[in-house]
């Protein structure tokens, strides 16, 4: 029941969010406001919506889902707004859809209740003390939602292109094998955590017994095959870039740090595992 009523909240918080960033969209394009401005601001404003419904009910992991329902639906509502299907857009709405599909169900599949907090803002929490809502909004939500507008520009801008390239082939393939890359990892890592004795055990098998971070480089991968997409048959845009550097940079400085410094908290052999594994490539083990 606690899980109903979570997911319940959720699709109304979102429904909430999606409606109003539609309507800030098309008022400030009303207002005469560049598109790509006012995406990140009805964005920005989608996002304050979802973080104090999160707020109100005692939760920042209602933000969760937001990561993989922003770009999906973004993209979505452009190509509405420009009437533009051809097989470059519809491709790439397939692609982003997939990549959407498996981050949401990941979520719900792993949805409990409203009560479950991610580790990571327990421990933001502890350090953070009273200023916490305000590291909640700037950094659990807002960064990540800046972050993935960013990633997200290539796929704005070639929702307005009038032309399909095959060498727009290269970047959809790219997205492809990012997203066959974190089902994968995904797979592994369920499997051993059904199977393990004990919380501190280290996967080290299939994917990530060359890569400690193989569901990082598939993200990673998304992202660059996304901007790939459209620089490549429209290098006037190469720039676009920027997002897909971003987020790799968040992964190397600031997410793939904090979770390795997590598990060696509690995984013994984490060091040893560090030593012997690459970080992103899955290359054979290091010698």
């Amino acid at each position: 029941m606690k899980r109903v009523i979570g997911l319940s909240a959720l699709l109304i918080i979102y429904a909430t969010a999606f409606v109003a960033g539609i309507f800030l969209f098309m008022l400030f394009e009303r207002l005469g406001v560049n598109v790509y401005i006012s995406i990140l601001l009805a964005d920005a404003i989608a996002t304050v919506i979802v973080w104090a419904s999160g707020v109100v009910l005692r939760t920042a992991s209602a933000y969760d889902p937001y990561w993989s329902l922003q770009t999906l639906a973004i993209y979505l509502c452009l190509l509405f707004k420009y009437q533009n299907w051809h097989v470059g857009t519809i491709l790439l709405l397939v692609v982003i859809s997939l990549y959407s599909f498996r981050l949401t169900l990941n979520f719900i599949l792993g949805f409990h209740s409203l009560k479950y907090v991610d580790w990571r803002y327990k421990m933001l929490k502890e350090k953070t003390g009273k200023f916490y809502q305000v590291v909640n909004l700037l950094g659990i939500c807002m960064f990540p939602t800046l972050v993935v507008y960013a990633a997200s520009l290539p796929a704005m801008a070639y929702a307005s292109t009038t032309t399909f390239s095959m060498l727009d082939i290269i970047g959809l393939s790219i997205i492809i094998l990012g997203v066959l890359l974190e089902l994968i990892a995904d797979i592994q890592m369920k499997k051993f955590i059904k199977q393990r004795t004990d919380r501190s055990q280290v996967l080290d098998k299939g994917l990530w017994r060359y890569s400690r971070h193989p569901n990082y480089l598939g993200e990673i991968a998304i992202w660059f095959g996304v901007a790939l997409t459209l620089i490549i048959s429209h290098f006037n845009y190469w720039y676009f870039i920027v997002g897909a550097v971003i987020n790799l940079l968040m992964f190397l400085f600031i997410s793939i740090p904090m979770e390795e410094n997590h598990f060696k908290g509690y995984k013994p052999d984490y060091e040893q595992y560090k030593k012997d594994t690459h970080m992103l490539l899955i290359l054979p083990k290091k010698k």
